[in-house]
């Protein structure tokens, strides 16, 4: 890899570090979570900025760098990452993924077999047909927004003469249109699956993928959990049975669960994510 490439709206890195000028704490907290790849990339000398007031690609020092021809890891919120992957493109760079890549992987479902069914549909729809929804799935099923937005256990309840979908969002429950503000927006429907537990929390991975190989693997969880070589090989298995789909990206990241399934355990992909603007858990180291 010869850059390790973070946005940045001050021309430097002190947007990861000064992190008191967030009030926002979601923000702020995904910069105090990106200074440790932004130091370790600085250390090794292949630190790389885009200043967002430029547009242009730059070094620590403010020195303008040409991109055309390297090899580029991209890592940046959501909200950036077409600016970002544009800007690659088109000075020449040669970033792990491109939009069309996070296009691909934001629609995984079409591509890549699981072992449940989805159905895909708009948050007003499913509002509409409450009861064609609870006669599939039952009074609970699992609701997400096809782009990062809205992902939780969501439940039917009757109110007076009729129904109405809530979830609990943390300690608060919201309903109807409190959960996605469009009813246009499109959305996955699932069984409400049991996710098995133990000393650790659920049993959720997250991977990283980077052209093709296996990057890093970590528990879903901030503590430093080994993964059990039998996790390892069933990850192993997967990743090449993704990598024989043609269409889909050599770059991503995925997560991994088990689940109870009438009393058998079930290992399976979970969801996939752009690797650009994926979150990372204790183990998911990705500078090398």
């Amino acid at each position: 890899m010869d850059y390790y490439c973070f946005p940045t709206k001050t021309g430097d890195i002190s947007v990861f570090f000064d992190l008191k000028q967030y009030d926002n704490s979601r923000e702020r907290f995904f910069y105090q979570i990106a200074q440790e790849d932004v130091m370790l990339a600085k250390q090794k000398g292949k630190l790389l900025l885009f200043d967002l007031r430029t547009q242009t690609f730059i070094d620590n020092d403010n020195n303008a760098v040409d991109i055309n021809g390297k090899e580029i890891f991209p890592r940046c919120k959501i909200q950036e990452s077409e600016q970002l992957l544009s800007a690659i493109e088109n000075n020449g760079g040669k970033s792990i993924v491109t939009q069309a890549d996070s296009k691909i992987v934001e629609s995984w479902f079409e591509h890549i077999d699981v072992q449940r069914k989805f159905l895909r549909t708009t948050f007003g729809e499913v509002q509409k047909n409450l009861d064609f929804y609870e006669k599939k799935f039952g009074n609970k099923f699992f609701l997400k927004t096809i782009k990062k937005q809205f992902s939780n256990i969501c439940q039917i309840i009757q109110m007076d003469d009729s129904k109405s979908l809530v979830s609990f969002v943390g300690d608060s429950l919201f309903g109807g249109n409190m959960l996605i503000s469009n009813n246009s927006t499109p959305v996955l429907v699932t069984d409400a699956l049991s996710i098995i537990r133990d000393d650790y929390g659920k049993r959720e991975w997250r991977v990283f993928v980077v052209t093709g190989k296996i990057w890093c693997v970590s528990r879903a969880s901030d503590d430093l959990i080994d993964i059990e070589p039998y996790v390892f090989e069933k990850i192993k298995t997967k990743i090449e049975q993704i990598s024989e789909v043609s269409i889909f990206p050599s770059s991503y990241c995925v997560d991994f669960f088990e689940y109870d399934n009438n009393g058998e355990i079930i290992f399976d992909i979970c969801e996939f994510n752009s690797i650009e603007s994926s979150g990372v858990y204790r183990n998911n180291d990705l500078v090398f």
